[in-house]
């Protein structure tokens, strides 16, 4: 009986190390992101420090000014619709704060993200092949006609249909969502990309 006791402690004990290592691993390599794009666009980091002797790891965040906005770029604490789903949240100011408009790929986790557009009409752009693909809700159909040009519908169709992404506009803030963190060159990269893209965009809605 001892040996088997002492077996399990031993067993429990590799366990809880392996995925010790592995939580601190996958955080390393998230601030590792995080650091390169704080850096790339001048930005502020905070780096919370881990809990529960390194087993709680909470989410870097960056923030600060970009192009003459205010950008921040977060995980927030409870998941989409606080489910389990984590999503990181990009948010640049806007100074139109009329404007309300929500982005997301068609489809059952588009529908899903919907359930918060506070009643806003489905719009649709008349292009068939967008219009297929994201669903927009607003009610400011008549200025979006003016304001999306084909090349920003394709630029939109393709990134919030490949990577599960949102787009909000309203309250003075235009919000990009996207399921999963910046654990990756490729996604930091993508990101990157969007701050250019929502810095655009807002220059176009403010003109």
């Amino acid at each position: 009986m001892g040996t088997e006791i002492a077996f399990v402690i031993a067993l429990t004990v590799a366990v809880a190390a392996i995925f010790w290592l592995i939580l601190r691993s996958a955080s390393e390599k998230i601030i590792a992101q995080y650091r390169i794009f704080g850096e790339e666009l001048n930005l502020d980091l905070d780096i919370p420090e881990s809990k529960l002797l390194g087993f709680v790891r909470n989410e870097p965040a960056a923030f600060g000014s970009y192009r003459g906005r205010e950008l921040s770029l977060s995980v927030p604490g409870k998941g989409l619709q606080n489910t389990r789903q984590i999503e990181t949240v990009l948010k640049i100011e806007l100074k139109d704060k009329k404007l309300r408009a929500q982005f997301t790929a068609a489809g059952l986790i588009g529908r899903f993200k919907q359930r918060d557009s506070g009643g806003m009409k489905r719009w649709k752009s008349g292009h068939s092949t967008f219009d297929q693909a994201i669903d927009v809700r607003s009610d400011h159909g008549d200025r979006l006609i003016k304001l999306l040009d084909q090349e920003t519908l394709t630029w939109l169709e393709s990134t919030l249909k490949t990577n599960k992404g949102s787009l909000y506009i309203g309250n003075g803030a235009l919000v990009y969502t996207e399921l999963g963190l910046i654990s990756n060159e490729a996604t930091r990269q993508r990101f990157t990309q969007v701050v250019e893209f929502l810095c655009d965009l807002a220059e176009t809605v403010e003109a």
